[in-house]
């Protein structure tokens, strides 16, 4: 329809990855777009429709890489925390201020720092370098010992910017709580308990990631969001 012709497009494969926390911001805005999903072969994992995009040149901005998004002007932003970041502007998830954006922006990057932290880590099943025993000890050090010293500091610091339960920004759903929210409860499944216990006293964080979960757009887009592998 003619509705569709002029939407925002993100592209991304038919997983949640890369592009799930733009795909949240998105039901959160409340904005239709069109969510392109390249198929992935269960049994090779190649996407004969990602090839196509790459062959179109319609990944050429993000190094023929995806996620991208299409604007309704037909620009293309690449790089999933850029479009992130655009979305959250656009749904005015980054505050009045440069120096509000600034901050807000501070308490996403911490998230990151924490995914950050997990992957150097290695205790994912992409690892090459360990052994499984290794793995299953940094894994039990990472969750039992980094990962709630990390969010602690990250409770801390949220503490001296929220103006509300449920915010870590002021009194307004923010960008730094949809980044929040990402960490805590759209984890791997089998990270899932573990992550819980990890932020079992981070009484601040679980009540962002709550209200971010209990938004109306956002609960209906994950009751109905396509199951996935990853």
């Amino acid at each position: 329809n003619s509705t569709a012709a002029f939407a925002l497009q993100l592209k991304y494969f038919d997983i949640r990855g890369a592009a799930e926390t733009c795909r949240v911001i998105f039901a959160l805005g409340e904005e239709s777009y069109t969510d392109v999903r390249y198929k992935i072969d269960q049994a090779t994992f190649q996407s004969p429709e990602f090839n196509e995009a790459k062959e179109n040149g319609d990944l050429k901005l993000n190094l023929n890489r995806a996620p991208v998004l299409v604007t309704p002007e037909g620009k293309t932003i690449g790089q999933s925390k850029a479009i992130e970041r655009y979305l959250a502007r656009r749904f005015g998830l980054m505050g009045k201020t440069p120096e509000e954006e600034g901050m807000i922006d501070c308490i996403a990057e911490h998230c990151r720092d924490v995914k950050d932290s997990a992957r150097q880590k290695g205790f994912s099943k992409f690892t090459r370098n360990k052994t499984d025993e290794e793995k299953a000890e940094a894994r039990k050090e990472w969750f039992e010992s980094d990962m709630p010293t990390m969010l602690m500091k990250i409770e801390e610091a949220v503490k001296e910017t929220s103006n509300a339960d449920g915010y870590s920004f002021g009194a307004t759903t923010t960008y730094g709580d949809v980044a929040i929210w990402a960490l805590l409860r759209d984890c791997f499944p089998a990270d899932a308990e573990d992550t819980t216990k990890a932020a079992e006293k981070c009484v601040v964080l679980n009540a962002i990631a709550d209200q971010i979960q209990s938004h109306p757009g956002v609960a209906k887009y994950l009751a109905e969001r396509p199951d996935s592998l990853w």
